[in-house]
């Protein structure tokens, strides 16, 4: 019997479909082993609805190149992101309802100027997310490609389209203006709909 039911790539505050398969499998790997791939812009990039509509917010990486793993791709502190991102969430989602019951684990994260690479970023939020929503998900990094490949398990790195949510459309703080926006952070869901985003989650 395999330790992990699937492997999922590091995102940036992932999608709601990205927990959402999490969620169905339950205990999952998240890959540090794979070479950075410009392409992959969900390694450092959320999508949120906010004020405006939809907005990306991508973080800055230090010299980041293909011969570096995802684990070792470096924050940079280029722009104040970490001050313009949080920014940009208290702009989308301050009066949601469950806002200020996460906002300082959040913003803690942000703070955080020990979290230097992309990767440790990614994992600080997924850990609040996972805490403050009670989410049945056991997470182990996986950082090594060989022990991956002695467990049968799923490769969802690439197909977590597949699993659409059965909850959605769920609450949206800004849809009558703009309408239900999918594939958003699962920021998004949580500061709409707060713990109930599990039952939202479930595919």
């Amino acid at each position: 019997m395999c330790d992990i039911k699937a492997l999922f790539s590091s995102r940036y505050a992932g999608s709601v479909d990205y927990y959402a398969a999490m969620l169905h499998f339950g205990r999952v790997g998240i890959c540090g082993y794979e070479h950075y791939n410009k392409k992959a812009k969900r390694l450092n990039r959320m999508d949120i609805v906010g004020t405006n509509g939809v907005q990306s917010l991508s973080v800055p990486l230090s010299k980041p190149n293909s011969s570096l793993t995802v684990s070792e791709i470096q924050l940079s502190e280029h722009g104040n992101w970490r001050h313009i991102h949080w920014g940009a969430l208290f702009s989308a989602y301050g009066r949601t309802p469950f806002f200020e019951y996460f906002a300082d684990d959040l913003k803690s994260v942000y703070e955080n100027k020990e979290i230097t690479t992309m990767f440790a970023l990614n994992m600080a939020i997924h850990s609040a997310v996972i805490d403050f929503l009670a989410l049945p998900i056991e997470t182990v990094v996986v950082n090594e490609k060989s022990g991956y490949s002695r467990l049968e398990c799923v490769d969802a790195r690439d197909s977590i389209v597949d699993f659409t949510p059965s909850g959605c459309p769920y609450y949206q703080i800004w849809q009558e203006r703009y309408g239900f926006q999918k594939g958003m952070s699962i920021l998004d869901l949580l500061f709409n709909e707060g713990r109930e985003a599990i039952f939202r989650l479930k595919v």
